[in-house]
């Protein structure tokens, strides 16, 4: 079985004050560092695009993806699906991804492609809403070019496009777990949600061992700090010296 992914990377992030979401850190990864990592534990054979710019990506990971950008730039993810699905070699099914869902578990991806292989049928997941999430979804790659030879123009125009008057093929799921973040205030609920789940995850938190702003203490630091303290007379604090 052969399976193509998209993780859609275009955006303005106008919501976001112009900075790129998928290049911003969370949980010491790059949202999309962290996308491209569930998928690769996902489907590891899988032959990965981006739609859109590869910031926030490692050489190693930007090497090892096929890159595309939706014509004119910021014409919308419609268009970035496009885009990709042109340049992409043939597969079995297709795996479309926001670049700003950086929760999305492993088990969810493989559950999509197996719906969508069982059924013939694009397979969602419905979101904190009640609606189907779009842009987290498998798709047959014959249909998906179907659809978008169809739908014709692609620029500036919905997603949900692809979808109408299709019958989909329903994944249960954690709603929480494909959420994406547009805001400043949605970043901060997904980062708090990780941080929950592994309290140990993220360079941004400020714990114990992080300095103001979040930044953590290099562990060189962190050794000579607790052999510091092993040496110290019994009774004796690191508040002491």
């Amino acid at each position: 079985m052969s399976i193509t992914v998209m993780i859609l990377s275009g955006g303005r992030s106008r919501r976001f004050g112009g900075v790129h979401k998928p290049g911003v850190s969370l949980g010491g990864q790059t949202v999309i560092s962290r996308i491209l990592g569930t998928v690769r534990a996902a489907v590891p054979d899988a032959k990965v695009w981006v739609a859109g710019t590869l910031e926030g990506l490692t050489a190693a990971e930007a090497e090892s993806v096929g890159n595309v950008r939706e014509e004119p730039e910021f014409s919308g993810p419609l268009a970035g699906i496009d885009a990709a699905a042109q340049a992409m070699g043939e597969s079995e099914v297709t795996l479309i991804l926001a670049g700003d869902m950086p929760l999305v578990p492993a088990a969810h991806l493989r559950e999509l492609i197996a719906a969508c292989r069982a059924s013939g049928l694009p397979a969602a997941g419905a979101d904190d809403r009640g609606k189907l999430q779009f842009l987290c979804a498998a798709w047959p790659t014959a249909l998906l070019r179907r659809r978008l030879a169809e739908i014709g123009r692609t620029q500036d125009r919905a997603v949900k496009l692809l979808f109408d008057g299709l019958e989909v093929a329903p994944v249960d799921v954690d709603p929480s777990t494909i959420v994406d973040f547009d805001t400043r205030e949605e970043y901060e609920r997904i980062r708090g949600k990780l941080e929950s789940a592994d309290p140990d995850a993220g360079t941004e938190s400020v714990g114990a061992d992080a300095p103001r702003g979040g930044r953590p203490v290099p562990d060189q630091v962190l050794r000579m700090r607790d052999r510091a303290a092993a040496e110290l007379p019994a009774g004796s604090s690191m508040s002491d010296a």
